[in-house]
């Protein structure tokens, strides 16, 4: 008998002055963290979610909330916790995915049969439980900004780190036709990130690991990148800032993505206290990639 595969979550509101020092307080106890307005209004509060692929530690998340209420003098929000299984949510939608033009990218499913347009470079995706069909904003964002990182010249050595469904690394390998290193914390996502370099050609150019940030050794072993690529969330990219650093080359750039417009100083300071500064930004929508060096 196969047992069925779970995501657990929590989620609970609070004021938007409020959302990072909770935000920080349960960064322990899940895998990821998201956090939205409820409303447009200005003073509108705010949803904060944690999720996890293990079973959540439901009275160490309540006693966290507890005691952060209480040090911001506010009052302890109720926190609901869930589970649910994992969606295939690109083959539930997959006929409605139509392929995407970003730059000199060209990005479609396997199901389309149609002829990619001159002079652009083909990405097949098929992102499965993996994130990054091309289709969200942050993908198309970071898509943006490597090709414009292409017109000043050829890369010699990628990162692509939370790397999903591959798409940005595959990307980077066929503008430069370089070794590519991909990390993710996600093990499904990195099976789907090697199958996806297959079809697309270039998993001679691609190592997929499964790892936790820059937890496996090869990641660093692999050498100095000139080009990482970090389409994650707001507050791991900041926690990561001084690592992502180290790993670059003299020439190295990083692309920042999985921020939204307000969280942009929030990720940028960090990248300035180690020594990077801003050379450009994309934004599509309400969301914003920064492309730091």
């Amino acid at each position: 008998m196969t047992e069925t595969v779970r995501c657990y979550n929590f989620s609970f509101t609070v004021k938007g002055a409020h959302v990072e020092a909770f935000a920080e307080a349960l960064s322990d106890y899940c895998d990821a963290l998201s956090h939205s307005e409820l409303t447009s209004e200005p003073d509108t509060d705010w949803r904060v979610e944690g999720f996890s692929g293990t079973e959540i530690d439901k009275p160490g998340v309540e006693t966290a909330v507890s005691l952060m209420a209480s040090a911001l003098g506010a009052e302890t929000p109720v926190v609901e916790f869930g589970s649910y299984e994992p969606k295939d949510w690109v083959s539930d939608n997959l006929r409605s995915f139509k392929p995407i033009s970003v730059g000199r990218f060209y990005v479609h499913g396997s199901h389309w049969d149609g002829d990619v347009p001159l002079a652009k470079i083909a990405l097949q995706v098929d992102a499965g439980l993996a994130f990054g069909s091309g289709e969200h904003q942050t993908t198309k964002g970071c898509l943006a900004a490597i090709d414009w990182l292409a017109k000043y010249g050829p890369r010699r050595n990628a990162l692509d780190m939370g790397c999903g469904s591959g798409i940005l690394g595959m990307a980077c390998a066929k503008t430069w036709n370089c070794p590519v290193m991909m990390a993710d914390i996600d093990a499904p996502s990195v099976r789907v990130a090697r199958e996806n370099a297959k079809i697309n050609k270039v998993a001679g150019l691609i190592t997929a690991l499964h790892s936790n940030g820059f937890a496996d050794v090869r990641i660093r072993d692999a050498g100095y990148y000139d080009i990482v690529c970090a389409n994650i969330l707001a507050r791991p990219l900041r926690k990561m800032a001084y690592e992502l650093a180290n790993t670059l080359s003299d020439d190295g750039v990083v692309v920042l993505s999985g921020l939204l417009a307000h969280q942009e100083q929030f990720v940028l300071s960090a990248y300035r206290e180690v020594g990077l500064t801003l050379l450009n930004r994309f934004k599509v929508e309400n969301w914003t990639t920064l492309v730091v060096g």
